[in-house]
């Protein structure tokens, strides 16, 4: 019952990171097209892509075997 709970948790916390990151980086780009700073919205996409990167390691830590790359040499 757990295992299901565990896999479930990972690929929701999965989607949610992916949708946040989507949104941080479109607000990026919104951003760099209406001020012309550059730095704003390359802070915006650079925390867009970590925020992406965490949702990454909770699907792969949670979710198990199941969700780890098939190239894998474990």
């Amino acid at each position: 019952m757990f295992a299901r709970l565990r896999k479930f948790l990972g690929s929701v916390l999965y989607w949610i990171g992916w949708v946040l990151a989507v949104l941080v980086i479109a607000q990026a780009i919104i951003l760099s097209v209406t001020t012309g700073n550059p730095l704003v919205p390359v802070l915006l996409g650079g925390i867009g892509v970590i925020v992406w990167l965490i949702a990454i390691g909770f699907k792969y830590i949670l979710a198990g075997k199941n969700y780890r790359p098939k190239n894998s040499s474990r």
